[in-house]
């Protein structure tokens, strides 16, 4: 009786251990998740990107039940990605809308990192899980909707003495970065309270290997650090300028769409912004993506000859046309006596959205100023289009766009990354929300400090870039490298699985 009584009380005594830890794991997760969300835009409390990830770590890894270890990145899913993609994504598609959920669901049922490093002795807990996840953002790039929209490097965007590594290692190498001290804070974590507290279905973390990993990890951020401040310290001076102007005319909707809004008093509102910023001495104009559904070339050619003629300015006008052949998404760049250049198409669309007509030509505008050339929204969520353009000597690329206020929230962030990759200016011009103008280091020069949807002319000096970058060069390389390791790891952990099962039958 006695025996049967300890028994019970023992497994009551399990029991209320296994609840207990399910409901810290469940708190820890969560908790991760809000630091995340605080980390990213319109927070942007950017140190915490590099411990976010460290509560929901300890509580997959000791906490969590090993069949259901996924269910602490579901819930940090949960408290983060959903809420912010659903903030993004606002009025778009229901399974836009709630991508952040689909993706938790996901997580909870295909994660098995905790049963490969149980098998593996947690040897490559820092390693693999810097390569999983920086991986899983390069193959997120080549979704077309998505590009870089949530990395964890966006977070960074406003430090500029942080970022300027980008220029050689990517936005995939501060990713790299981030992650790392991340896992490395988290098997620190864990290593720690193994001391006094470790569960039955763990596995113990080698002392030796996570000081290796301690040391290593703090290098190599002094290093990074060192970097980014030489980077910024010998940046030109005397780089010359050019006094830009985004015309931001306060219509929300797409000029070809919107039958509330006519023509005429878009049209007059642009030319309008136009004089005004020339007065402010304005040299260079840019305009929003389909802030227009005329084609300069054809309607009201005289009235936009005129301004150019008239205040010696260049200017970027960008609209967009139903036509016979398709979509025509477009912006074209006049010159100062009246010329119209060649166009410039979009690259990539965006949700629901069909590819414009003359896209995959990549113009770059060689003026007395400068060199210049511009892009259209979604294509500054992707590295490529501005890496191209730099390579064919843009010194300030243009980006016109027409956000909702939840992306432009967050699509600054991509700017300014864009910026320091290609060592070019960068001028970001939208219908209603944010406009930042970005030097070619991603200092922000200038920006409506209170997004609405109202009109605004933002002018601001700004330095040309050199375009000068190893990114330029050599691209993306670092996702391929992550890639490449994280496939590697694929294969391995598959033949370490199959070995597991051999030695247990």
């Amino acid at each position: 009786m006695a025996i049967g009584t300890d028994i019970k009380i023992r497994e009551m005594s399990t029991t209320k251990v296994m609840a207990l830890r399910f409901t810290l794991g469940i708190v820890l997760s969560a908790f991760s998740g809000v630091l995340l969300l605080m980390a990213y835009p319109p927070l942007n409390i950017w140190p915490l990107m590099w411990v976010g990830l460290v509560p929901y770590l300890y509580a997959q890894y000791r906490l969590m039940p090993v069949r259901h270890s996924g269910l602490a990145v579901a819930v940090a899913d949960l408290a983060w990605l959903w809420p912010m993609l659903a903030r993004v994504f606002a009025g778009g598609p229901w399974f836009i809308v709630h991508l952040g959920l689909f993706i938790a669901v996901l997580s909870f049922f295909l994660n098995t990192e905790r049963k490969h490093h149980h098998l593996t002795g947690m040897r490559w807990f820092v390693l693999y899980g810097v390569l999983s996840w920086v991986a899983f953002e390069a193959i997120r790039n080549f979704i077309p909707f998505m590009g870089t929209m949530g990395f964890v490097a966006n977070t960074q965007s406003s430090q500029a003495w942080l970022i300027q590594p980008v220029s050689i290692f990517s936005i995939y190498g501060l990713g790299c970065m981030i992650i790392l001290v991340n896992f490395t804070l988290a098997q620190g974590l864990i290593a720690a309270v193994d001391r006094y507290w470790m569960p039955e279905d763990a596995v113990a973390v080698d002392p030796q290997r996570n000081r290796r990993w301690l040391i290593g990890t703090g290098a190599a951020v002094v290093v990074w650090i060192g970097i980014s401040l030489i980077i910024l310290g010998t940046a030109p001076k005397d780089a010359p300028t050019v006094r830009v102007a985004a015309l931001q005319p306060g219509f929300p909707e797409p000029a070809h769409v919107d039958s509330s809004t006519p023509q005429e008093l878009r049209v007059e509102t642009l030319l309008s912004q136009g004089y005004e910023a020339a007065d402010q001495g304005a040299q260079v104009l840019f305009t929003p993506e389909l802030g227009m559904a005329i084609d300069p070339q054809v309607e009201y050619t005289r009235e936009f000859k005129d301004l150019a003629v008239e205040t010696g300015t260049y200017a970027f006008w960008t609209y967009g046309l139903d036509v016979e052949e398709g979509f025509r998404n477009e912006a074209v760049f006049i010159t100062p006596d009246g010329e119209f250049q060649e166009i410039y198409g979009k690259v990539h669309p965006g949700i629901g959205e069909r590819k414009a007509v003359y896209s995959d030509v990549y113009p770059v505008y060689d003026t007395p100023l400068g060199r210049f050339a511009t892009i259209i929204c979604m294509d500054g969520n992707f590295t490529d289009v501005t890496r191209r353009l730099a390579q064919k000597g843009a010194q300030l690329i243009a980006i016109g766009t027409r956000e909702t206020k939840g992306i432009s929230e967050q699509t600054w962030t991509h700017h300014v990354l864009r910026a320091v990759e290609t060592r070019a200016a960068v001028v970001v011009t939208d219908v209603a929300w944010w406009s930042p103008i970005i030097d070619p280091y991603g200092r922000i020069v200038e920006m409506n400090k209170v997004p609405e949807s109202t009109r605004l002319t933002v002018v601001a000096d700004v330095p040309l870039g050199s375009g000068k970058t190893v990114v330029n060069v050599l691209g993306d390389w670092m996702s391929w490298v992550v890639l490449a390791g994280w496939a590697g790891f694929m294969v391995y952990f598959a033949i370490v699985e199959r070995r597991a099962k051999k030695q247990a039958k």
